[in-house]
């Protein structure tokens, strides 16, 4: 008697976690292309907040810079024929402005790298724009990091080479000519 009881819990609790799962499975065979990239934002803030936190330095390091590159290849993806980039706007010169004067006022080159993050995920700049970014930066990998997080939303692709060209070290113009190829054309 007590086995039946035991197989007849077993198999309930067998059934309340199937439910469970079933339930949380996302369908995705009607999804828009737009509710899938609110949840592969939604998974990357989570593993930025939640996870990446967690590593050591180096790892941090390395993890921070797939996830900037996800969310840089996110916003490529064209949504409901409408791309990111033509939603976002290009900053005028007084924005930009107190843009660079919020990036000064932060103590840490990793605070000034995250607000270039925000603005870049709703803002589109000129290569001018960027070489200002740029300057704003200490470290040589810092000023790097800038250039892999805004170029692709850089309007004047055209004057990339002016990139390369604030850069003294012959291997930072090297990682910034490999960011500026691996970019795709449109």
């Amino acid at each position: 008697m007590k086995k039946f009881f035991l197989l007849i819990i077993l198999l309930f609790v067998f059934v309340s976690v199937s439910e469970t799962y079933t339930q949380r499975k996302p369908d995705f065979r009607n999804i828009s292309i737009r509710e899938v990239k609110n949840r592969l934002i939604e998974n990357l803030q989570e593993l930025d907040s939640e996870y990446l936190q967690n590593l050591s330095y180096k790892d941090y390091r390395k993890a921070r810079e797939i996830l900037i590159e996800s969310y840089n290849l996110l916003r490529m993806i064209p949504d409901n024929g409408i791309t990111i980039h033509e939603e976002m706007k290009l900053l005028n010169e007084k924005e930009f402005a107190e843009l660079c004067e919020k990036i000064k006022s932060e103590g840490f080159e990793s605070d000034k790298i995250y607000v270039i993050q925000l603005a870049a995920k709703y803002n589109r700049f000129t290569v001018a724009q960027l070489i200002t970014l740029i300057d704003l930066m200490s470290f040589s990998n810092d000023k790097i990091e800038v250039v892999k997080i805004v170029y692709p939303n850089v309007v004047d692709k055209y004057n990339s080479h002016l990139i390369i060209n604030a850069f003294t070290h012959s291997s930072d113009k090297e990682r910034v000519k490999k960011i500026i190829n691996d970019f795709p054309d449109k």
